[in-house]
C-alpha cells in the first residue's frame, strides 16, 4: 500500500507539473455555486399536459387542470463542479503519458515549502498549495480528491385555470415545488508524507518552536474547521479555526502517518428541505384551428432557503431568495391531424424571461488576483504602543503581538453580507408532441441561461453588526505567507522574540514570497524576510537604559547574528481587496427530455391522466471568453464571469386531473 500511494502521488505530481503554467483565465473560481433553481423548469411545466388539459380553444367557460410531478434528479460530471470551485488548484489531464489513461483525476496537491520534490521533478509544482497556510508540517505532502454530488427530490404542484368564461384565451397558472436537496463535496485526502518538520521559533510563534505533534495531522482538519492542536510548551499565539467555506464539519485525521487515507465523506453531506419558489402567470392565448400564440406576465416569490457560507458547497433550495418578474411568450402549431381528430402531431415553443432582484446573501470572498486565498493564513498586527519599550520595533507603528499573537484564515473576515441580483434568466422549451387518442408522447429540448450575477457588499466599514457578519477589520489583518513574524535579541536571556510587521501581500495560496530565497535553515526557505513588502533591513528595537537602537536577528540561524527584515509600511488587507467581481457567475445548460402519458378520455367533467419521463441536462462550464492567454498571472484582465451549471439526469412521474 505504501509503494502504491507513492506511485499514485508521483503520477499526480507529473500531471500537475505538466499543467503548471497559470494563465490569466485560470484566476477565476466560484466561491459560491449558484445553480438553476429547482422551481425553474419549463419542461416540467409543459410535458404531459399539452394535449387536453391546457390552452383549449373550444371552451366557453372556466376550465383547467391540477397535477403533481414527483421527480428525482442527480448530478453527473462532478469533475466540472470541482473545477468551478477550485479552478487553478485542480490537477488535470494535461500529459501525453499513457499511464495517465487520459485522466489524472480532479485533485489538489498540498505540500510544504520544505517537502522534497517527487522525482523526476526537481522543485515544487506551481499548482501545489502551500501546506504552511493550513498549519501543516513544512515537509508535508497529501492529495485531496473530490467527487461532488447534488441530489433532489422534487414534488411539484401545478394549477392551470382557463378564464374563457370572461375572456376567451385568458388564463392563470400557479405552481411551485417542495424540494429536498442534498449535496456532498465528498473530499478524500491521501496523506503521502505526514512530515516531521515543525516551525522554528520566530517563524510562527515568537515565544517557542512549534513541534510537528502540535500541528494538524492532515489538511482535512483545517478545511473542516477543527481547532488548532497547539498545546506545546511556551505557546503564546492563538489560531482561529476556519469558520466559513469549510469542506466539511470538523474531521480529525486520527493517525498522522504516511498513507493514511481519510475516506469519511459523511461529514461533508448536507441537506435542506423547503418550497423553492411560488410562481404565478397571468396570460392570454390567441387560438386558431391549427396554431396559437401566447404571452404572459409572471412573477416568483422567494420561499426557498437562505444562502449561507459556512460550507463551500452548501445545500439550499430555490433561487437564492430572489424575487423574480418577467414575461413569457410561446406558441404551438398542429403540423398534422387526422380526419377524426384523434391523432395529431404538434410542435410547441415557449420561453420565459425573468429578472432576479436583489437578494441578501452571505458570501465568502477571495482576495483580488488570488484564487482560493480565503484559505490563506493572515496575521493580526497590533499597535506597538501597547508593548513595553524593550518589545517595540522602531520602524513601524504596528507589529505582531508578543505575547498573545493571533492568526486567522482570510475567510473568517472576508465573509460578508451582500446583495446579489441577476439581470436576465431565460428558460426555453421546444418540443414535439404526438397524440393518439388517450396516449401522448412528448420529446423536446430545454435551454436555460443566467446572465452574470452582480454582487454588492451590503455596507461599508462603519456599519454595525446588523449590516454584515462583523464590521470589516481595518488595519488589522495582513497575509503572513512564509514570513518570519519575530526577530531575536541575542542579549536577551529569555529567548523571547520581538514581533515584526513583516507582511507578504504578494503571497498566494501556492507559495510565499520568500520561498525562492537562498538563505535559510533549509534549502529554498529564508527566515530573514528578504522578499516581504516594503523591505526595511534590519528591523531595530530599543534595549537598555538609556535605550539603545539595536538590530534584530534571525533566531538560531545557521549563520550567527544574521539581521532580519520588517515591512515599512506593512500592507493590510482592506475591504477593497475582496474580489467581489471575481465571485460573479453566469450559467447555461442544455436539456433533452421525453415523457409518455395516458389520459382517460371516457370521463366527462373530471379527466385524469398520468405519465412518466426521463431527462438529461448538460451544464456548460468554461472560463472567461475574453481572458488573454499568457504565461504569467495578470490581474483584472478577465471582466467576464465564469460560467458554471450543474449537469443532471432525472426521472419523474406526473399525474393530475383536468376539469371543465
Amino acid at each position: 500500500m505504501k509503494q502504491y500511494s507513492k506511485k499514485l502521488f508521483s503520477l499526480v505530481v507529473l500531471c500537475g507539473t505538466a499543467s503548471g503554467i497559470l494563465h490569466a483565465d485560470d484566476l477565476r473560481v466560484v466561491p459560491f455555486l449558484q445553480w438553476r433553481s429547482q422551481g425553474r423548469d419549463m419542461a416540467r411545466k409543459l410535458y404531459g399536459t399539452t394535449s387536453y388539459a391546457v390552452y383549449q380553444g373550444d371552451m366557453d367557460a372556466c376550465y383547467g387542470t391540477f397535477n403533481v410531478t414527483v421527480q428525482y434528479d442527480q448530478t453527473f460530471r462532478g469533475k466540472e463542479i470541482a473545477e468551478c470551485l477550485f479552478g487553478p488548484a485542480i490537477v488535470k489531464n494535461v500529459t501525453s503519458s499513457s499511464s495517465c489513461n487520459n485522466d489524472c483525476g480532479d485533485a489538489i496537491l498540498i505540500s510544504g515549502l520544505l517537502a522534497a520534490p517527487v522525482a523526476p521533478a526537481t522543485t515544487r509544482g506551481p499548482r501545489e498549495l502551500m501546506a504552511e497556510n493550513f498549519l501543516l508540517p513544512r515537509d508535508f505532502r497529501s492529495v485531496v480528491t473530490f467527487s461532488p454530488k447534488v441530489q433532489d427530490v422534487v414534488v411539484d404542484f401545478n394549477l392551470f385555470v382557463g378564464l374563457d368564461r370572461w375572456v376567451s384565451g385568458l388564463y392563470f397558472r400557479l405552481y411551485g415545488p417542495v424540494v429536498w436537496n442534498k449535496v456532498n463535496l465528498r473530499p478524500e485526502e491521501t496523506i503521502v508524507t505526514a512530515g516531521t518538520v515543525g516551525y522554528t521559533q520566530g517563524y510562527f510563534d515568537p515565544a517557542a518552536a512549534v513541534p510537528r505533534s502540535s500541528l494538524f495531522a492532515g489538511a482535512a482538519e483545517f478545511f473542516g474547521g477543527c481547532e488548532f492542536p497547539g498545546g506545546y510548551a511556551g505557546q503564546e499565539v492563538s489560531v482561529q479555526p476556519l469558520k466559513f467555506a469549510k469542506f466539511s464539519d470538523c474531521n480529525r485525521v486520527t493517525t498522522p502517518t504516511t498513507n493514511n487515507c481519510n475516506k469519511d465523506c459523511n461529514s461533508s453531506s448536507h441537506h435542506k428541505t423547503g418550497f423553492a419558489e411560488l410562481r404565478g402567470e397571468f396570460g392570454y392565448n390567441y387560438i386558431r384551428e391549427n396554431y396559437r400564440f401566447l404571452i404572459n406576465l409572471q412573477a416568483a416569490a422567494p420561499t426557498g432557503t437562505k444562502v449561507k457560507s459556512e460550507f463551500l458547497f452548501p445545500a439550499y433550495v430555490g433561487n437564492g431568495k430572489h424575487w423574480e418578474l418577467g414575461v413569457g411568450i410561446g406558441g404551438a402549431w398542429t403540423m398534422w391531424r387526422n380526419e377524426d381528430m384523434e391523432k395529431s402531431f404538434n410542435f410547441i415553443v415557449e420561453a420565459d424571461i425573468t429578472h432576479l432582484f436583489n437578494a441578501k446573501q452571505e458570501r465568502t470572498f477571495d482576495l483580488k488576483c488570488k484564487p482560493l486565498s480565503r484559505y490563506m493564513l493572515a496575521e493580526k498586527l497590533v499597535d506597538n504602543t501597547d508593548n513595553d519599550d524593550n518589545d517595540r520595533i522602531l520602524q513601524s507603528d504596528v507589529q505582531f503581538a508578543s505575547p498573545d499573537g493571533e492568526y486567522a484564515p482570510v475567510a473568517n473576515f472576508s465573509t460578508r453580507d451582500v446583495k446579489v441580483s441577476i439581470g436576465v434568466q431565460g428558460d426555453l422549451v421546444a418540443m414535439f408532441n404526438y397524440t393518439c387518442r388517450g396516449f401522448s408522447w412528448d420529446l423536446g429540448y430545454n435551454f436555460w441561461a443566467m446572465s452574470s450575477s452582480k454582487i454588492k457588499i451590503s455596507c461599508d466599514d462603519d456599519c454595525d453588526t446588523r449590516c454584515g457578519i462583523v464590521p470589516f477589520p481595518v488595519d488589522t489583518w495582513a497575509l503572513k505567507g512564509d514570513a518570519s513574524v519575530a526577530g531575536y535579541n541575542p542579549s536577551d536571556a529569555t529567548s523571547v522574540l520581538i514581533g515584526l510587521a513583516a507582511t507578504e501581500s504578494k503571497a498566494t495560496i501556492f507559495t510565499g514570497t520568500n520561498a525562492s530565497a537562498p538563505f535559510g535553515n533549509a534549502a529554498g526557505q529564508s527566515l530573514t524576510n528578504p522578499n516581504i513588502d516594503a523591505v526595511v533591513t534590519p528591523a531595530t528595537f530599543n534595549v537598555g537604559t538609556p535605550p539603545v537602537i539595536t538590530p534584530l536577528f534571525v533566531f538560531n540561524s545557521v549563520a550567527s547574528t544574521v539581521p532580519i527584515n520588517t515591512s515599512v509600511p506593512p500592507v493590510f488587507i482592506s475591504i477593497d481587496d475582496l474580489d467581489v467581481a471575481g465571485a460573479e457567475q453566469r450559467g447555461l445548460s442544455h436539456k433533452v427530455f421525453t415523457h409518455f402519458s395516458y389520459t382517460w378520455l371516457n370521463h366527462d367533467r373530471w379527466v385524469p391522466y398520468v405519465g412518466a419521463g426521463f431527462s438529461a441536462e448538460f451544464g456548460s462550464h468554461h472560463k472567461s471568453d475574453d481572458c488573454p492567454t499568457t504565461t504569467t498571472i495578470e490581474c483584472d484582465t478577465c471582466p467576464s464571469a465564469v460560467s458554471c451549471a450543474l449537469s443532471k439526469w432525472a426521472v419523474e412521474v406526473k399525474g393530475g386531473v383536468s376539469f371543465h
